[in-house]
């Protein structure tokens, strides 16, 4: 099971943090664009903090620079694992392709609430040296659905990713030495553009517990989908997790 999940993971968690301290255990399941590899699945413990400016989730970290208060916009520096990676070892179909890495990204996010959702971008770029590429996003996301006492909530959002030349060609390019041992041709995808839909929500059924599930689908880009590795055209993530909140 590829770790990208967990970056779904801890991004979707976010709406489960009422507290300054959750634990629990989640499910996850991820599908993958890439030749012979289809859809995944893992279950994790999760633990996430929630203080005045640190928010840590996982693998992610969050520390506000601005925007203390709830329902005030908000700058933070924030890193993140990069949602991509591929695990050659899972298939026979790409043989001659080299392992793509998990990478670790930091930069700014910005979060902008206001009466009809939340809107927030996200630049980053990649500080492990693996690719040194950059990824950013766009976000809306508002309640569809709640009860009066929020005992349940559902959410709804759209997002727009940007991938630069370095970041796409690292995880769904084809390098001149890859092309030299395997059946691919050399592939150069250059910077993308891709949307995606997000739908989720979370049920307290007790004061400490509450049970949370999240999903993303992504469109993949055009010259991603061109891409001799890949064989889809979208991905799909979901994540369910029951926590206690201390």
């Amino acid at each position: 099971m590829k770790l990208k999940s967990l970056f779904i993971a801890t991004a979707l968690f976010s709406a489960a943090a009422h507290a300054q301290w959750s634990a629990g255990v989640a499910t996850i399941a991820s599908s993958t664009p890439y030749k012979g590899l289809s859809s995944e699945s893992i279950v994790v413990p999760i633990v996430a903090y929630e203080g005045e400016r640190l928010i840590w989730r996982g693998p992610a970290l969050q520390y506000k620079l601005t925007g203390l208060k709830r329902n005030e916009p908000s700058l933070r520096v924030s890193v993140d694992l990069a949602p991509n990676a591929l695990d050659i070892d899972e298939t026979d179909e790409l043989e001659g392709i080299e392992r793509r890495s998990l990478s670790f990204l930091a930069g700014f996010r910005y979060i902008y609430p206001t009466p009809i959702g939340e809107f927030s971008a996200v630049i980053q770029n990649d500080v492990s040296s693996k690719h040194n590429g950059q990824r950013g996003a766009l976000n809306f996301q508002r309640v569809l659905g709640n009860a009066q006492d929020r005992s349940w909530v559902i959410t709804g959002g759209v997002q727009v990713e940007y991938l630069s030349d370095k970041y796409a060609d690292y995880y769904f390019g084809v390098s001149q030495s890859e092309a030299n041992n395997s059946i691919f041709e050399e592939y150069e995808v250059g910077a993308v553009w891709q949307a995606g839909l997000r739908l989720g929500g979370f049920y307290r059924f007790a004061e400490n517990w509450q049970i949370t599930a999240q999903s993303r689908w992504l469109n993949l880009a055009d010259d991603v989908r061109d891409s001799p590795i890949v064989d889809g055209s979208n991905t799909l993530d979901g994540f369910l997790s029951v926590t206690y909140q201390f």
